[in-house]
């Protein structure tokens, strides 16, 4: 697995910085490139992300082209569900969402329940959702056992779910859901390279996110098998929402604990992009941003404006804008009977049913490449403000 990633990755990720955005320059936002699973893990197990043939340096290429509006019947009534809106990563999942819909003359009603310590007020949003008329579920679950149960029940009254983000232990009709595990092997993999065995000891402390969310847990693994083999140690893991507050005192502690009579040792923090965030006034502070080293494993604008003025190293993008737009396209072909636009997979050891699971190829963006990307796939636009809905 670190063969393939090292050798095949990271010359698509960094080439992707200019193919993937490039698509989305103009007022289309379409082809864009995605990489279809092959077996389709729509039926929720987690050994299907681990098969060789979806090794992440293996997945095919594909050109998503979504639907036009002339091909479409009906207007639908697609229910959205968020964890939260606290940060600009969720915005512009919520800024792809908002304008596809509108594109496509969808009904759209956007949800979010606060943070990831609510899910039973994620619940409820659903249940009041789908009971008010909701012909599909477009979710972003706070946990990827606690919301199974819900799940089940909806698809079983007939009602199509649509896994966007997060991911979930259970089968849903069509996903698009990058592999957190790569996000997060990508990110200490970076440091783990700068770092090989015999180079001499180095230390980083590690914030995945919310405890049990489907996507931090495979977040921290792919970091821990990362780091592997090489001379990076993680001294600590820190698990907690993803607010800034609490983020900043998970860091704040951290730091703290690695200090003494003055000096730090700690040489990176890597974590939840609101943990970088966070982290920037820490290390200035303490006067330690040239001595401790700020990676995230996803993207944010505060990632984009942090390495825009050098203040982190690196960040990779899931191209959270495009995966919003999918969505929508995903809930609609489902709803009016059209083939999905890659045309689909079998799922995992249900061979006979053909979904849809694709992530948009991702993007390693450092302070080196940093003014040859483009975040239109990743950042809403300047100004753009949540609208929870459209009618």
């Amino acid at each position: 697995m670190k063969v393939l990633l090292n050798s095949v990755m990271y010359a698509v990720l960094f080439a992707a910085v200019i193919m993937v955005t490039s698509s989305l320059n103009a007022k289309d936002w379409w082809p864009a490139d995605v990489n279809p699973y092959n077996p389709s893990c729509s039926g929720g197990t987690d050994e299907c992300w681990a098969l060789p043939e979806n090794n992440a340096a293996k997945l095919p290429g594909a050109k998503y082209v979504p639907l036009s509006p002339d091909q479409i019947k009906k207007k639908h009534n697609i229910c959205v569900s968020f964890p939260h809106l606290k940060d600009s990563y969720w915005v512009g999942v919520a800024y792809g969402i908002i304008s596809e819909g509108k594109r496509l003359g969808q009904k759209v009603t956007l949800l979010e329940a606060g943070g990831y310590t609510n899910l039973e007020r994620q619940l409820r949003q659903v249940e009041d959702c789908i009971s008010a008329g909701a012909d599909a579920l477009i979710l972003s679950a706070i946990s990827g056992k606690g919301n199974i149960n819900q799940v089940d029940e909806i698809r079983g009254k007939g009602i199509p779910v649509v896994d966007l983000v997060n991911g979930i232990g259970t089968q849903v009709d069509a996903k698009i859901l990058e592999s957190w595990y790569l996000l997060g092997y990508l990110a200490c993999d970076w440091i783990a390279q700068k770092h090989p065995e015999g180079s001499g000891k180095t230390s980083a402390a590690w914030f995945p996110g919310p405890p049990g969310a489907a996507w931090s847990v495979a977040g921290d693994k792919g970091c821990h098998d990362a780091v592997k083999g090489s001379d990076v140690e993680i001294i600590a893991t820190k698990w907690g929402d993803t607010g800034k507050s609490i983020q900043l005192k998970l860091v704040e502690d951290v730091v703290a604990s690695r200090t003494k009579g003055g000096t730090t040792d700690l040489n990176y923090i890597v974590g939840a992009t609101p943990t970088i965030e966070a982290a920037v006034g820490v290390v200035r502070d303490r006067g330690i941003q040239d001595t401790t080293r700020l990676v995230a494993y996803y993207y944010n604008t505060g990632s984009h404006i942090l390495l825009k003025q050098g203040r982190m190293d690196m960040a990779p993008t899931d191209h959270m804008v495009l995966q919003g737009q999918i969505a929508i396209d995903q809930a609609v072909r489902i709803l009016e009977g059209l083939p999905m636009s890659t045309g689909g997979s079998p799922e995992y050891k249900n061979p006979d049913r053909i979904t849809e699971h694709v992530q948009p190829v991702p993007t390693v963006v450092t302070k080196e490449n940093y003014n040859d990307f483009d975040p239109a796939s990743t950042l809403a636009p300047d100004g753009w403000k949540p609208v929870f809905r459209v009618d």
